[in-house]
């Protein structure tokens, strides 16, 4: 139902309902900043269960990069918005709603003045979903796994919730 494997997804909830400590996953994801002229700015090779794949990053030509593939923001709505259809989705499996469509933008503006030095301005005013759902439930109850959806998914929490940060460098 839905593109979500609904007896996957159901044994995975009673498997962490019994054993919660296999529900914590780690995740990493390295780079490197290409130095090559005529290639985007920042390579990576991401690898998930199903393979690997590798992703670029350039900045757009303003802030100095030459606009050859997305940005850092464009990744990062890409993961919130894709997160937040995912978690959508399979909470409306879940709950046995049929969805015939599901549209998702994410939209926000920067001010690049305080990443270039010029102001302590806020870097952003917020973000903005924007849904698009059809499906063959009354719209109180997609709305219902709209809520639900923005309580539970983990992008929606990083960008919501204090997180603590650590970088640890190492220079030489």
């Amino acid at each position: 139902m839905n593109h979500v494997n609904g007896n996957a997804l159901g044994k995975t909830v009673d498997l962490f309902s019994r054993e919660p400590e296999k529900a914590v996953k780690d995740f990493a994801v390295e780079g490197e900043w290409v130095l090559e002229e005529g290639r985007p700015q920042f390579s990576s090779r991401v690898s998930f269960e199903g393979g690997a794949i590798d992703l670029e990053m350039d900045n757009a030509t303003p802030m100095g990069g030459s606009g050859r593939a997305p940005n850092p923001i464009q990744y990062c709505l890409f993961g919130l918005a894709s997160c937040f259809a995912s978690t959508y989705m399979m909470v409306a499996t879940r709950r046995g709603v049929t969805i015939d469509r599901l549209w998702v933008r994410v939209e926000n503006r920067v001010d690049m003045t305080r990443p270039l030095g010029l102001s302590e301005n806020p870097l952003t005013q917020g973000v903005r979903i924007l849904l698009k759902v059809s499906g063959k439930a009354e719209e109180a109850v997609l709305r219902e796994i709209e809520e639900s959806s923005r309580n539970s998914c983990p992008a929606v929490y990083c960008l919501t919730q204090p997180i603590p940060l650590e970088i640890e460098a190492v220079f030489g």
